[in-house]
């Protein structure tokens, strides 16, 4: 008897033994940090209701290095995925040394493969776009981020090429290409950066999100002609005024339906079947160039506005007066609308730095209290910088007025410092978890990535 009950208890512990052993088992089948899988980011449970259009297979190209990430667990995991994603040609010489040496270098730096992969949308007919492809997929593992090459055909009606009369054909291509990216992007989130802006800190998620919203920045520049003309273009287009100019920050994060939806909506208020009609028919009759952002922004402000967070910076102007003279009633901009946010890029093209502090600084900031071990060298860079505050966050251009010093931290008040402090707290816990490495190697990889077009770029730091 005694020996049937002990034979009981033995399979009692065996039974458990192997319960607990099957459900423990996986996590000791994970990949050493050294082999880590890439990490690949959850959907998001948040999509518009109306249907969305799929990435051609054939103009896409995947990753042919694939990046390792060296963290077993994401930091980003609830972040829906998304595509930091440029439209650029390497013909265009300009855009090529901008595309290189200011906005790759910071994007190494202050960008975490962990948000998602940088997306490239180039000219499917020139062979100069492949070969760029081709060298820049070879430095993506260096760099730590994966790099999805996208290439579009030219328009059907090449008239799309001639629009803007006072613009090149690219550049009258790159505008109208804006309307169709969720044809080639498939992520829920388009990450959407220009070619000349750079980098300025590391990306957070409260960059992005406002708990499952968007986060959308905006300023009151209707001082400007030429944002003055965007805003009559975009009527044309969408039959909406714009509530503030959207131009003033990158990336512009827009849940890719919106663009599918937009689209949409611009054809029924034009009266076309297709945007290429649409961008002719209002782009013909009018001698100024539309802004594309604007006018996908003013869409989702209009009829998708509980999908975002809205931070619009009116300036000095009595809100009740502002909506009398910019928006529709019923759509009035409110004061949670106008809450504070900053710039986590700065549109290097129209920034005057001759001294080259802004990239200094920026890193130095990034770097202070964390467990980096910095060179001597660098440490005596960073010196001058200690007691700065990143005022820079506040600003996107300074060879025009785009700024939030004067505005919403007028007299550099306590409010905005204290944001500025809030997200170095939480960039320097990504920077000790290793999110971010701050690796300052990977720009010289850029710059040998940079070499295959005969750029040689000026000293970052």
């Amino acid at each position: 008897m005694k020996t049937l009950k002990l034979f009981s208890v033995v399979a009692i512990l065996l039974t458990v033994s192997f319960i607990c052993f099957h459900e423990y088992m996986p996590n000791t089948l994970l990949p050493s940090s050294d082999q880590a899988r890439p990490v690949r980011h959850p959907m998001s449970s948040i999509h518009s209701t109306t249907g969305r259009m799929e990435a051609p297979a054939h103009h896409q190209i995947p990753s042919t290095h694939p990046v390792s990430s060296h963290m077993t667990i994401p930091q980003f995991k609830d972040v829906p995925d998304m595509t930091l994603t440029v439209r650029m040609s390497s013909n265009v010489a300009s855009l090529l040394n901008f595309f290189y040496c200011t906005m790759l270098r910071s994007l190494a730096l202050y960008w975490s493969g962990q948000l998602g992969n940088l997306g490239l949308i180039l000219d499917k007919e020139s062979q100069e776009d492949h070969k760029f492809a081709e060298n820049l997929q070879k430095y993506q593992e260096h760099l730590g981020i994966n790099i999805t090459i996208h290439y579009e055909p030219l328009p059907k009606n090449e008239r799309v090429l001639t629009v803007a009369k006072s613009k090149p054909p690219g550049y009258n291509r790159q505008l109208y290409s804006s309307f169709i990216m969720d044809e080639f992007i498939s992520t829920p989130i388009v990450a959407w950066m220009d070619t000349d802006a750079k980098f300025t800190t590391p990306v957070t998620r409260d960059n992005i999100l406002t708990g499952n919203k968007l986060r959308v920045k905006g300023m009151n520049t209707f001082q400007y002609s030429w944002i003055q003309s965007w805003d009559k273009l975009g009527i044309k287009m969408i039959g909406k005024p714009m509530p503030s100019d959207f131009m003033t920050f990158f990336p512009v994060y827009i849940w890719r339906d919106t663009i599918t939806n937009c689209r949409n909506h611009i054809l029924k208020h034009v009266n076309v079947s297709t945007i290429e009609e649409a961008y002719i028919h209002v782009g013909s009759q009018n001698s100024g160039v539309m802004s594309p952002v604007n006018i996908i922004m003013t869409y989702a402000y209009y009829f998708e506005k509980e999908r975002y967070d809205w931070h619009i910076d009116i300036g000095n102007v009595d809100l009740q007066k502002y909506n009398k003279l910019r928006l529709i009633p019923g759509h009035e901009l409110t004061s949670p609308d106008l809450t504070p946010d900053f710039h986590v890029t700065l549109h290097d093209k129209y920034y005057k730095d001759d001294k080259n502090i802004v990239n200094r600084q920026a890193y130095c900031a990034a770097a202070k209290n964390t467990v980096l071990n910095m060179e001597q060298n660098i440490k005596q860079m960073c010196e001058p910088f200690k007691t700065n505050v990143m005022w820079v966050l506040f600003e996107f251009c300074n060879t025009v007025k785009q700024e939030h010093l004067t505005t919403w931290c007028k007299n550099k008040n306590k409010h905005c410092s204290s944001m500025i402090k809030e997200h170095y707290d939480k960039t320097r816990q990504l920077v000790n978890k290793g999110v971010y490495n701050l690796d300052l190697k990977k720009l010289k990889v850029v710059e040998e990535a940079a070499k295959f077009h005969q750029i040689k770029c000026l000293p970052f730091l």
